[in-house]
């Protein structure tokens, strides 16, 4: 038999200094009790009741925090609904044929018990079908430090790891998410999932570790919302969005949002038992001023009227229209903002028949006849011609053996107690091997740190060491070089410093490894290229020769003007291996004495032509 509790106040109040005591009434038992605020609520999770009726939720509740505090906690099968919504409770009562002495709340809670059984009432709803999993750090991280950022690197890396493995689990279960992590070093330092999907449909639950901290909530909507528990289906306006990925968002015919979804490869007969959970469909909208197939075949299924725009609605018009609203995709977003469109053009017209339709009658009733075309006049005049139902409520009397009754609960309780001293031994046993596998697991998780934090730690001193391996590499070369050049010098030989190529580059390269000085001789192995720019560098550096098979003819003024000789390679004994070249010092000075000297006298040469040039300007 189905559980249902009836709650009604006593005395006392959630807003006042009292505290409440409340009539409480249990269907499935017949019991009727007195209780505190406290033990009701520790009852609920024990009973883990279907429904949780009573005649207002401020009796329960002081506010909004305290009613979502409230449906966080209990079972999410446990749904709560207010019986008295837009008629009172003696109303309701008198309407389904039961019997309240409105003086005595234990009547009153018994009446909301068995209003809510008969489908009276509105659930009260302040989730979306959507959940939020956050995953961060469980601990500060302290000030700076050598040290420090070893710890924040091993620390980001388990939220890393633990975020990674809660998005395995999501995939692995079929759900759609979207994501945003914030970097932190060596890892992640935050992340949020937004599941497309409830929480009790979330295979996760908030944990803490010695690092780490999950925390996972329900969505909540913007405001409370009041769902009818009838089986007499509300008129709703979708908008569609149809595409490889479908979404679908649902509208009541007041404007609020009762459902969004989107899913990949969502058939046509899916999507229709989603839309008819909600309500029967009176308005199929879309975005498109041409509809699409899947919404016009939606439409027929419906037998509903078809709102498109008069053209395409822009991406900025769909944002502006689901700006209040969190959606996980831009599929999700247009269809929403294509049935409030849709309901924006009938807004005019609601908010005039909300003002004209007298008391009693459905107004969503007459809101869905006028989209179909009927005028309010036909309306009315339908409904006073209709004959209201009423519903009277049977009572059968069954006589019962008494004493049969209690001597077989008398057998029961007997039972009951004997498994109940067998259950709290077995929690004991159970409660020491909790305490016995924390302690194995604290031990693990502190040597996999450990070890982890060692293999780090190697993994950097051996990047280190090879650095410094190629460095005693390069400079073992060097010296060897060093050695080769001082001993040649002691043979009549000189080391000279070497360019590859004549660029600035290769330049500056020579300069940082041996440094230019004033008095080097210069090789260029590869001349090709340099010009007077080149040239002027190492001119302002102050060497004494260049040795090349060749310069250009910018590059050779430059070393003219400078009285820096350029000499061939075929005109000097060179040898040239790895990178190192040696002149025979005989040779060089005899050459570089006469490329001085020829330098000189195309000076003078150059000079005398200057004044002779001079001088016969002067005669004429």
């Amino acid at each position: 038999m189905t559980c249902i509790f009836g709650i009604d106040i006593v005395k006392g109040s959630v807003h006042g200094k009292e505290r409440p005591k409340y009539a409480l009434f249990i269907s499935s038992e017949g019991k009727e009790k007195v209780v505190s605020r406290a033990k009701l609520f520790r009852l609920i999770r024990q009973y883990r009741p279907s429904i949780v009726s009573v005649d207002n939720i401020t009796e329960l509740f002081s506010s909004k925090e305290d009613l979502i505090k409230f449906l966080k906690e209990i079972p999410p099968s446990t749904k709560l609904v207010q019986v008295a919504g837009k008629h009172s409770l003696p109303y309701l009562a008198k309407r389904y044929g039961l019997r309240m002495d409105i003086r005595n709340p234990m009547d009153e809670a018994k009446a909301c018990a068995m209003l809510a059984g008969f489908g009276v009432g509105e659930e009260v709803s302040v989730f979306i079908d959507k959940t939020l999993i956050i995953v961060s750090r469980n601990r500060s991280l302290g000030k700076g430090g050598w040290r420090q950022n070893k710890y924040r690197r091993r620390i980001h890396d388990e939220v890393r790891r633990v975020y990674n493995e809660i998005k395995s689990k999501l995939d692995e279960c079929n759900l759609e998410y979207v994501e945003d992590a914030r970097k932190g070093y060596g890892g992640i330092s935050k992340g949020v999932i937004l599941v497309n999907a409830s929480k009790s449909e979330v295979p996760i639950n908030s944990f803490k570790t010695r690092d780490v901290q999950v925390r996972v909530e329900a969505v909540e909507k913007e405001k409370i919302e009041f769902i009818p528990l009838s089986q007499q289906k509300m008129h709703t306006i979708v908008g569609i969005d149809p595409g490889t990925t479908t979404a679908v968002a649902v509208l009541d015919l007041s404007g609020n949002l009762l459902g969004i979804s989107s899913r990949k490869e969502w058939s046509h007969s899916d999507v229709i038992d989603y839309v008819l959970s909600f309500g029967k469909p009176v308005v199929v909208a879309t975005d498109k001023s041409n509809p699409p197939e899947f919404v016009s075949k939606l439409k027929a299924s419906f037998n509903a009227v078809l709102y498109t725009p008069k053209e395409d609605m822009s991406v900025e018009k769909k944002k502006n229209l689901a700006s209040k609203y969190r959606t996980a995709n831009d599929h999700e977003r247009d269809a929403l903002a294509a049935a409030i469109e849709a309901f924006n053009s009938y807004k005019s017209k609601f908010l005039n028949i909300e003002k004209r339709i007298p008391a009693g009658v459905d107004v969503d009733a007459i809101k869905a006849g006028i989209i179909k075309g009927l005028t309010l006049r036909e309306l009315l005049v339908k409904k006073k011609e209709e004959k209201p139902k009423e519903k009277k409520a049977v009572e059968k009397k069954e006589d019962v053996d008494r004493q049969a009754i209690i001597k077989e609960l008398q057998e029961e309780n007997k039972v009951l107690r004997a498994e109940i001293e067998r259950l709290k031994e077995e929690v004991e046993r159970l409660r020491g091997r909790i305490v016995s596998i924390s302690r194995e697991e604290h031990e693990r998780i502190r040597k996999d740190n450990y070890i982890r934090s060692l293999e780090a730690e190697i993994a950097e001193l051996r990047a280190k060491l090879k650095e410094k391996d190629a460095i005693i590499e390069e400079l073992k070369e060097r010296i060897e070089q060093l050695k080769t050049m001082r001993i040649l010098e002691f043979s009549g030989w000189k080391g000279v410093k070497v360019l590859e190529k004549f660029t600035r580059e290769e330049i500056e390269r020579l300069e940082r490894e041996v440094g230019i000085e004033s008095g080097d001789i210069i090789y260029i192995h590869n001349p090709g290229g340099g010009g007077k720019a080149q040239a002027e560098y190492l001119c302002s550096k102050g060497v004494k020769a260049v040795i090349a098979s060749s310069v250009s003819h910018t590059a050779m003024a430059v070393f003219e003007e400078m009285d820096v000789p350029v000499i061939g390679v075929e005109e000097v004994e060179i040898r040239v291996a790895d990178g190192i070249a040696v002149i025979n010092v005989r040779s060089f000075e005899e050459v570089y004495g006469k490329k001085v000297e020829e330098m000189r006298k195309r000076k003078i040469e150059k000079l005398e032509q200057l004044i002779f040039e001079y001088k016969q300007k002067r005669l004429f």
